[in-house]
């Protein structure tokens, strides 16, 4: 571990970020896995990568609340339309 005394601070500063992602990342699996029965059972089977986002609040839409309304709007407008 002495490549780690010889990095700037900026890589580490990556380096500790990237342990961090990957630890979080390593828990979650195995809750997903401990999930995982129930969510076949249920009917509600979703990919790992589907459950860490929903999981972590990766998959939040951070748009502004009346950009997403003008895009609801829109959808149901077309919907309306038959389109």
């Amino acid at each position: 571990m002495d490549f780690i005394k010889e990095m700037e601070l900026d890589e580490f500063c990556e380096f500790l970020i990237l342990a961090i992602n990957n630890e979080k990342k390593d828990k979650t699996y195995l809750q997903y896995v401990a999930l995982l029965p129930l969510l076949i059972q249920s009917g509600k089977y979703m990919s790992f990568e589907q459950f860490f986002d929903e999981f972590t609040g990766a998959n939040i839409d951070w748009r502004p609340t009346s950009e997403i309304l003008k895009e609801v709007e829109e959808i149901e407008r077309r919907r309306e339309n038959g389109g």
